[in-house]
């Protein structure tokens, strides 16, 4: 797995370990409102993970997970 680093950052692929973080910010209106335009439920965002999931194993790049170095927070994607 390829993780990407910068003095404040990780970036990595989307897995389950990422899903409360993801959740996080996709079940608020205003993130969603320009994507799907309605906030997403917990099923939602673990079904989205499978598909990212998928798309890393079947092409070798996808969505990453944008982490905080210091805090292991999930702060975009």
């Amino acid at each position: 797995m390829t993780i990407l680093t910068t003095e404040r950052l990780r970036l990595e692929p989307f897995d389950e370990r990422h899903l409360d973080g993801l959740h996080a910010m996709n079940r608020l209106p205003e993130v969603m409102r320009f994507i799907t335009g309605k906030p997403e439920t917990l099923e939602q965002t673990r079904a989205a993970i499978e598909v990212v999931k998928g798309r890393w194993a079947q092409y070798g790049f996808s969505w990453w997970a944008f982490v905080e170095r210091g805090t292991g927070r999930v702060i975009g994607a």
